[in-house]
């Protein structure tokens, strides 16, 4: 991938997951990496073209990264407690969720980009529903609803807790928040 293309969806990204894909322009992304809003649009000629590259590259990532945790060691607590534990680095950084950030503007996005939304946010419930399947399957969580729904509502949770970790609690109210809902299902 071209290291310009790279640069611009890194600094895009930070600030999508620092102020919202809203308040982010070609200007706060040309300023930043140091080129003119024409460089950017020869790469991204419409904002929807760099919102899906975004989205796709975070299917790519995140996507990686949580099947690593789901597949790996460990039991379906232990799991979930990883899972969560990338949004608490989130809330450390400041830099939330990308997927999350961009599903509070989803009104404002082409079609296209919906699409490539509502496709990764299905990944990403996919690859944690098996973590609830193994928690049925071995004895170690309990909850009503499938393990898709059931993923859902955690994935749904832990987007929610980020945002509102920044207005109280931080880190803190955050670990505080998710160890209560994992512990309602521990057995």
């Amino acid at each position: 991938m071209n290291d310009t293309r790279t640069n611009i969806l890194d600094v895009a990204e930070d600030l999508i997951q620092r102020v919202g894909l809203n308040a982010m322009s070609y200007k706060h992304i040309s300023d930043t990496v140091g080129i003119r809003k024409a460089s950017i649009h020869h790469h991204f000629p419409q904002k929807k073209d760099m919102v899906d590259a975004l989205l796709s590259r975070c299917d790519s990532t995140y996507g990686v990264h949580y099947q690593t945790i789901v597949d790996g060691n460990g039991s379906a607590p232990e799991k979930l407690r990883q899972l969560a534990g990338v949004f608490a680095d989130g809330v450390t950084t400041g830099k939330l969720c990308l997927v999350g950030m961009i599903c509070s503007d989803m009104y404002t996005l082409e079609p296209t980009s919906c699409q490539i939304l509502e496709k990764t946010l299905q990944g990403t419930v996919d690859i944690y529903a098996t973590a609830f399947k193994q928690g049925r399957e071995e004895a170690s969580l309990t909850f009503k609803g499938t393990n898709r729904e059931t993923a859902y509502a955690f994935f749904s949770f832990l987007v929610g807790a980020q945002i509102t970790a920044r207005v109280k609690g931080g880190s803190e109210g955050f670990e505080a928040a998710t160890e209560a809902i994992i512990n309602g299902w521990e057995k």
